[in-house]
């Protein structure tokens, strides 16, 4: 039966596909009545959190800020400098950047903003600064979250974006979760239109619609028993929502 529901499957896709592939080497975008997406693949994604002074245990380290000495815990400073930002036992925030630690009542992203679950950071020469995407790859539930891309980072260059997963060690093993290279990032910027997409305003490389690997990867999964009809039909209405597969 199985079997029989993937042939059925596979074939109502390629009957589907065949105008939306024809119509795609028209034009790249996605046009709604409000909204123009443009998506493609080959994005590298790494994720990043604020760390918690609480959750860590060794000993006290001394560090000078604005002619102070402060003590904080010495891994909880480390992961500061990797992370950028931290939470201290006090409730203050820990900023490290440009070779030097700051204090701050709220954590900040490199522009100065207030650092919120949904922020990424991208290189400005490929997404605009301000441009909502979404990256339909990822684990859920961040394969439904919009994004805001309101941060840069020195090490985010060309295709690759630096997600925020929020703080303490749940959010360390969100960062973790969802890093990996190969994912479909769509921009679902209402305020991008036409004219700024074809000038280079937004520029995703070769933005061609196409099944990406992964929904390949559910089809032959699912013939093999490796993942339920859920995911098969989770697989149908993003090529649906995509607008890869016209239904009339």
């Amino acid at each position: 039966m199985k079997i029989i529901f993937t042939v059925l499957v596979v074939t109502l896709i390629t009957v589907s596909i065949i105008p939306a592939f024809s119509q795609s080497q028209i034009t790249s975008e996605i046009n709604t009545s409000s909204t123009t997406q443009i998506c493609s693949d080959g994005w590298y994604i790494t994720g990043y959190f604020l760390p918690l002074e609480i959750d860590y245990s060794s000993k006290m380290s001394p560090i000078i800020i604005d002619g102070k000495v402060h003590s904080f815990k010495n891994d909880f400073v480390n992961e500061v400098k990797i992370q950028g930002w931290g939470k201290t036992i006090s409730g203050e925030y820990l900023g490290s950047y440009d070779g030097k630690f700051y204090l701050s009542s709220t954590p900040l992203d490199s522009l100065g903003n207030n650092l919120v679950v949904g922020s990424i950071a991208v290189d400005p020469q490929i997404i605009k600064h301000g441009t909502k995407i979404t990256i339909p790859t990822l684990p859920e539930p961040w394969n439904m979250t919009v994004f805001n891309s309101n941060d840069v980072g020195p090490a985010i260059i060309g295709k690759h974006i630096d997600v925020y997963t929020g703080d303490g060690l749940g959010a360390r093993k969100e960062a973790f979760r969802i890093t990996g290279y190969d994912n479909s990032v769509c921009v679902v910027d209402e305020s991008v239109s036409t004219s700024q997409l074809s000038d280079g305003t937004v520029n995703l490389g070769n933005s061609l619609k196409k099944i990406p690997d992964w929904v390949k990867n559910i089809f032959i999964w699912y013939g093999e028993d490796k993942v339920s009809e859920d995911d098969l039909l989770n697989a149908i209405k993003f090529l649906i929502n995509q607008g890869i597969i016209k239904i009339n």
